[in-house]
C-alpha cells in the first residue's frame, strides 16, 4: 500500500471537497479515488469522510488528521526541495485568479515570461468579484481583499493606485471638478466593488476625504465602467493600471490629479503549505516584478499569514 499517494488524496480531497474533481485534477476516476480513500480508513481503523449523496466532509478523525497529513506532505516536499528539484525548469499549467483589469494589463506583457518559460502554461481566471481558491482549484489569486479561510495564506504586493478620469469631451461639456464635493455635481460612472462602491475616498493633507457620489449608470465590471468614460458618459473612478494607456494615448484624462485616491492593498493568496512549486513560484515573481516595475502600485515584502502558528 503506497501510504504516501493515499495521504496524498486524503488532502485533496478534504481541500477540494469533491471525489470528482480530486478525480479530474489527479487524472484519474472517481472510483479510484474512493478506494484510496476507503483504503485509508481500512488502514487506520477509522472513517475519514462522510459522504451523501451531495456532500462530503471530513469526520472529527478526519479532521484530526488533516493537519498531520499536510505535515508529511509538506516535509516530503522540503526534502525534493533541498536536493535541487526548485532549480529544474518549471512546467505544468498554473491556474491564476486576477481582477479583470489587472488580467487585461498583464495580457498584453506575456511575450517576455513565456519566451523565459517555454514549458509553462497559464489558465488566466478573470472576475472583478471573489474567487475561491480551494474550490475552484486555483494555483494562485490576485486580491485587494485577504481571504476568509484561516488556512490559506497572504503575501502582501503592495498598494494599488486608482485613477479618476473622464473622456476630454465630457469635460468640455460640463467642466473639470477643482475638488472632491465637486464630484456630487457630475455624472459619475460607478464601479460596483468590495469595500469601494459609490463611496470614493481621496487622500488629503488634513486626511482622508469621503465623497457619496451619484450616477445612473453601475456596473460590477471595471472593462464596461472603462468603455463608458472612453465614451464620454461621465467620470470614473478605476485602478490606475486598466487606464495607463488611455492615459497617455489622451483618449482619457486624468481627474482632480492633485487629489489622489486612497490605495488599497493587493494581496497574493496562496494555498496553506510552506512551499510553493516551481511553477507557481514563477508565476509569482512574474506578477511582483511587473507590479514593482509600473508606476501604480507601492512594493510592499510583508508576508501576512493567515494562520500563525500558536
Amino acid at each position: 500500500m503506497d501510504q504516501l499517494a493515499l495521504y496524498t488524496t486524503f488532502v485533496r480531497v478534504a481541500e477540494r471537497g469533491s471525489f470528482s474533481a480530486v478525480a479530474r485534477d489527479l487524472k484519474t476516476s472517481q472510483p479510484m479515488i474512493s478506494r484510496q480513500i476507503s483504503a485509508l480508513e481500512d488502514h487506520l481503523g477509522v472513517r475519514l469522510v462522510q459522504r451523501t449523496t451531495r456532500h462530503l466532509h471530513l469526520t472529527e478523525d478526519g479532521q484530526a488528521l488533516l493537519p498531520h497529513a499536510r505535515t508529511i506532505l509538506d516535509s516530503l516536499e522540503a526534502a525534493a526541495e533541498s536536493i535541487g528539484k526548485s532549480q529544474t525548469n518549471p512546467a505544468g499549467r498554473v491556474r491564476v485568479g486576477v481582477p479583470t483589469s489587472l488580467g487585461v494589463y498583464l495580457a498584453r506583457r506575456l511575450n517576455a515570461f513565456f519566451a523565459a518559460y517555454p514549458q509553462l502554461s497559464l489558465d488566466l481566471k478573470m472576475r472583478d468579484g471573489t474567487f475561491d481558491l480551494i474550490e475552484e482549484g486555483l494555483d494562485l489569486v490576485i486580491a485587494i481583499t485577504q481571504p476568509s479561510q484561516s488556512s490559506l495564506i497572504a503575501r502582501r504586493l503592495g498598494l494599488v493606485a486608482s485613477a479618476l478620469v473622464a473622456a476630454p469631451d465630457y469635460l468640455a461639456r460640463h467642466g473639470a471638478p477643482r475638488q472632491p464635493t465637486d464630484l456630487l455635481n457630475h455624472e459619475c460612472i460607478v464601479y460596483d466593488r468590495p469595500s469601494v462602491e459609490n463611496n470614493w475616498r481621496f487622500s488629503t493633507p488634513t486626511g482622508e476625504q469621503t465623497v457619496s457620489v451619484q450616477g445612473r449608470f453601475h456596473v460590477d465590471s471595471s472593462e464596461a465602467v472603462r468603455l463608458a468614460a472612453r465614451a464620454g458618459f461621465g467620470i470614473a473612478l478605476l485602478p490606475r493600471v486598466s487606464v495607463v494607456d488611455d492615459i497617455e494615448s489622451g483618449v482619457l484624462a486624468l481627474v482632480l490629479p492633485d487629489h489622489e485616491p486612497v490605495r488599497v492593498p493587493l494581496y497574493a493568496i496562496l494555498p496553506s503549505r510552506r512551499h510553493v512549486s516551481p511553477r507557481t513560484r514563477a508565476v509569482l515573481d512574474f506578477l511582483v516584478n511587473e507590479l514593482e516595475t509600473t508606476p501604480f502600485t507601492k512594493p510592499s515584502g510583508e508576508i501576512d499569514r493567515l494562520n500563525s502558528a500558536p
